[in-house]
């Protein structure tokens, strides 16, 4: 069968305007003996005798009356019509067929049956074996109102969004704000960035604007450091071979040493040159 073998659609159901008789689930004594269809059992024995032998035709407004029943819930189906749960209809046939599809009293639910026999109302107070299948019970799409709070695997999202996580914001990124006070390795990152080389050549300062006479250095109280530390240097043996040298250059430059006596725990000279 192919997608265009479709049926004829009824816009119209069989007898709309004719004569027809309402045909009972169940046939009955009088409705045998009157040759009346039902349901149940169809014609009664009476309309297949001959009429010589007693018969009795079949009515022509059974047939009208069958005819409009089936083609008036064909025409529901190609509509596009979906049944409400009817308890009557539920207890008449054992119970809803697993698989089966209701469409809910309001807009916001169509139930889908998980279970063979069931008679149970899916907006009841015992809804066992219904789920609403505009609730996406196999969580395929994601709600709007979650936030995305729903994706099943966060990490993978991420990664195909091309976004970084809380976790990476805080501890692989700086923030533009604290202008590098998150960085957690500062003598390395200035060592590493070129501002202050390890390899003992001088560091350019020819960018840096004089700011008068400020301090330095201030404060009363030594850190849990030692102060100001400055490394050891050797001297070319003047005016003593080791010792600290902090050098001053520019207008009456100088330079003061602090030297080594070669002594553990004898005073240390300090010198003062001027050139």
């Amino acid at each position: 069968m192919k997608l265009n073998d479709k049926p004829r659609q009824l816009a119209v159901p069989f007898a709309s305007t004719g004569d027809k008789n309402n045909i009972p689930d169940k046939a009955t004594q009088q409705t045998k003996e009157s040759g009346n269809a039902a349901y149940d059992s169809g014609f009664p024995p009476v309309t297949m005798t001959p009429i010589s032998a007693g018969g009795i035709p079949p009515h022509g407004k059974d047939f009208n009356g069958l005819m409009h029943d089936i083609t008036a819930a064909i025409r529901y189906v190609q509509a596009g019509g979906l049944y409400t749960y009817n308890a009557d209809f539920a207890g008449a046939i054992g119970g809803y067929a697993k698989d089966a599809i209701l469409a809910g009293v309001s807009t916001t639910a169509v139930w889908l049956n998980t279970i063979d026999d069931n008679l149970t109302d899916p907006e009841g107070a015992d809804s066992a074996g219904w789920v609403n299948l505009l609730a996406d019970p196999l969580k395929l799409f994601l709600w709007q109102k979650n936030n995305l709070s729903d994706l099943q695997n966060k990490g993978t999202a991420r990664d195909n969004l091309q976004v970084y996580s809380q976790e990476q914001t805080d501890l692989k990124y700086l923030a533009k704000d604290q202008n590098g006070g998150d960085i957690p390795e500062k003598p390395l990152f200035v060592q590493n960035i070129g501002a202050l080389p390890a390899s003992g050549t001088a560091v350019a300062a020819n960018r840096l604007a004089s700011r008068g006479a400020l301090p330095a250095l201030t404060g009363t109280t030594r850190g849990s450091d030692s102060g100001l530390i400055m490394g050891e240097v050797y001297n070319n043996g003047y005016p003593t071979q080791y010792g600290n040298i902090l050098r001053l250059t520019g207008t009456g430059d100088g330079e003061i040493l602090i030297g080594w006596s070669g002594t553990n725990g004898a005073p240390a000279p300090a010198y003062i040159r001027s050139h």
